[in-house]
Formats: structure tokens, sequence, C-alpha cells
């Protein structure tokens, strides 16, 4: 017999699908002895479908697997224990998911409650944007997409601590300016997200081939974004192994690098800046590595020229050129909203179905109790008019027999006229 098919974020909510077993499995990890201190991390890796998110993840858990991993649909989760670093009996735990599959379910899960930057998550949050330099007309749309979905589900988790009086939205915000900010010139301007955000530009070695403007344009645009949201960018290639062209070692050490980095992030967090092997690079012409905090907007230059103005203004600027330079930006950013649209039509259908099941279901629970009240008023009539029909009449006794005394009654022997006892 065939099945329904889902929709979207169905079966994370399903009980007893695999997704709640999962759940239900890391918040048992978590309830270990050992899983104090810092707190759990969580971990998202997303992007578009056939970035790389899949092999970027196995070869960070696993660096020296270059197995090619099946292709993610929906989500994925897993979980990495450590040493925890003061006391090596005990494991920090951290929960990892990667949100593949189509930009259905990234809206799913973008806006879920439960799983995406939720309160309990945030003070130990990482997200990896991964963009496929393999496809650079799909990049822009996918970075803007996911920044801003980091922003708006941000926005909403910061405001329920905030409506508590809380101070933990702007300590997150303070420790990320801090820690990875303090001396750049630059800091007021960028967006301190208060969580670890990191931008991996996979597929490098498809994309070095290409011409020296089109490279310049592209690690422009992405410095620029990366600065703007105060992100870690990285450049990755042969994530497959291989590197026939003698590129074998620089690709062993941008993906230590990345390891390092998400180590740093994921089990030591904000709290200390990350100290990597490798120096940033900002040459376009080679692979591009710039930490958090170590990028200004004057060394990433604007297309115009122009100095001064706000981020927006130098991202607009930036995105102008980026369309001349890549064709296909618009078509595959519409390409994302119809899908984004077809989503919320989906849902606002599933829970206009859901709203009428309700209904139908009160209607059908009042006309069952009314029923129920029916029969049992019936029941009692039916009882009552037993025991009425039961009852004699005339107020008899309850044997139903009665003695009559009279004086023509035949039956009552008479005592003979003038007989005496003897």
């Amino acid at each position: 017999m065939a099945l329904a098919p889902m929709l979207p974020g169905q079966a994370i909510k399903t009980a007893g699908s695999i997704w709640a077993k999962a759940i239900e499995q890391a918040n048992e990890e978590r309830k270990k002895p050992g899983a104090d201190g810092r707190g759990d991390a969580y971990c998202y890796f997303v992007g578009s479908r056939a970035s790389g998110k899949s092999t970027l993840l196995n070869r960070f858990l696993y660096p020296t697997r270059a197995e090619v991993p099946k292709p993610s649909e929906g989500i994925e989760y897993t979980y990495a224990r450590k040493p925890a670093a003061y006391d090596h009996e005990k494991k920090d735990l951290a929960h990892i998911w990667e949100v593949g599959g189509s930009q259905e379910f990234a809206e799913e899960i973008a806006n879920s409650d439960q799983l995406f930057l939720t309160a309990k998550q945030v003070t130990t949050a990482v997200v990896v944007i991964v963009v496929d330099l393999s496809d650079p007309a799909g990049i822009l749309p996918t970075l803007l997409y996911w920044t801003e979905q980091v922003k708006k589900k941000l926005t909403a988790t910061y405001e329920k601590f905030e409506k508590k009086g809380l101070q933990l939205p702007e300590q997150l915000r303070q420790r990320a300016k801090s820690k990875l900010y303090a001396s750049n010139e630059d800091k007021d301007a960028v967006y301190h997200s208060g969580i670890s955000l990191v931008i991996a530009a996979t597929k490098y070695d498809v994309f070095k081939t290409s011409d020296p403007e089109v490279k310049k344009v592209m690690s422009r645009v992405l410095r620029y974004i990366a600065h703007a949201h105060g992100a870690f960018l990285c450049y990755l290639s042969g994530l497959h192994g291989g590197g026939g062209d003698g590129s074998a070692a620089e690709d062993a050490a941008l993906l230590d690098n990345f390891t390092r980095l998400m180590n740093h992030l994921i089990f030591t967090g904000l709290e200390k800046k990350p100290v990597l092997k490798m120096q940033p690079m900002s040459d376009h012409n080679g692979p591009i590595m710039m930490p958090a905090g170590a990028d200004t907007f004057k060394s990433i230059g604007r297309p115009r020229g122009a100095a001064e103005g706000s981020v927006t203004a130098g991202l607009a600027e930036w995105r102008e050129l980026f369309e001349k330079m890549f064709p296909g930006v618009r078509e595959k950013e519409a390409k994302m909203s119809a899908k984004g649209a077809k989503f919320v039509d989906a849902v606002r259908h599933r829970k206009l179905t859901e709203l009428d099941n309700f209904r139908k279901e009160q209607v059908a629970a009042v006309e069952a109790a009314k029923k129920k009240a029916l029969m049992a008023k019936a029941q009692q009539q039916d009882a009552a008019a037993k025991k009425k029909a039961a009852a004699p009449a005339g107020g008899a006794k309850p044997n139903g027999t009665s003695k009559v005394k009279a004086s023509g009654d035949p039956t009552t022997p008479r005592r003979p006229s003038g007989a005496g006892a003897s």
C-alpha cells in the first residue's frame, strides 16, 4: 500500500520517525556525565543543493577519508565527541545537522522552532554556509538567502530573551565584537550576530582556472559579505582527493585549516579568538582564507571607488557588478523565491487542512456527546418505565397476596349455635 508523501518537515515532527529518535538519542547523550561545563554545541551545514555539504562534513569528521558520500535529502544528523579541555575524562558533545534536499525543506528547517538557532542553541551555535564555486551564479542568491535566514531567526530568538529582561543577546554580540573585532576599524559597522558564522566556498579546484578578473570579482564579493556579517571565509578544493595537477599539498592545507577552525568554534567557541596555522590570504589569484576580523572594507574596496557610505550601499554596488559578471543570478533568485512561495502555500494548505480537520473533530465530538446523552436519557426513561410497570397497584403488599374476612365466606368454619366448651 503506497504511503501519502509527507510535506517538508513532517518527518521531523512525526513520533517514532528517525529524526524523533535522533533527537531523543542526542538528548540522552547530553544527559550523560561529562556533558556539563560549556554545554553542547550545535552546528549546521547549510547551502545550495550539490554544493558539497555532505563531502565537506565528511572530511571534517574524518579528514583522512576521501570517499564520496551519498547526496543528502532532507536533514542529516550526526554528532561528535571530544575530550573536554580541562578534564579529559569528560567528553564535550557537538550536535551536527546538515540541511540538504529541496528549497522547501530548507525553508521548513530555517523556520523551525525546535531545530535551528533556538534559545537553547545560540550560545554555542555554529552555522556553515556552503557555496559552490563551480556554480558562480548561484553563490550570491545562496549567501544572501542564508545570511538573511540567520538574521531573521536570531532576531526572533533574541526577542524571547529580551522580553524576559535577559541580557544574553547583547552579551553574545559583545563577545563576538570583543574577541574578533576589538582592533578592527570596522567593528561598529559590522553585523555581529553573536554566533559563529563560516562561509565555505567549495570546488575551488574547478574555479581556479577562471579569468583573473572573474576570480577578482568573486573574491571581493565573498570577502565583502563575510566581513559585513562577521564571518570566516574559507576556500576549499580537492575534497574528493586526487590533486593530480600538483595541488594536493595546497588542498590538504586548506582542509586542515578549515578543520582546525571548526574544532575551535565548535568545542571552544568565541570565548577565545581562533589561532590558525594558515595566515590570512586575500590574493584573488589563489585560494582565499580570511578569518573574521582580519579584513576591512577599505582593503576590499568598492566597484565605484567610494570609500564612504553604508554597508548596504557597498553591497548593492558589488551585487550590480556580480550580476554583470555572472549572468543568471536573478533567475536563480526567482527560482528560490518561487520554491519559497510554494513552501508557504504548502504550509498554509497544511494548516488550513489541520484546522478543518480539527473543526470536524470538534463537531463530531459534540454530536457524539449529544448522542451519548440522549442514549443515557432513553435508558433512564426505559428503566423508570419498567420499574413502574413492576410495582403493584393500590398499595398492595409486595408479595401480591391479601386476606379478606367476610361473614359469608363459605370457606370460613362457623361455630355451632349453643355449643360450648366441654
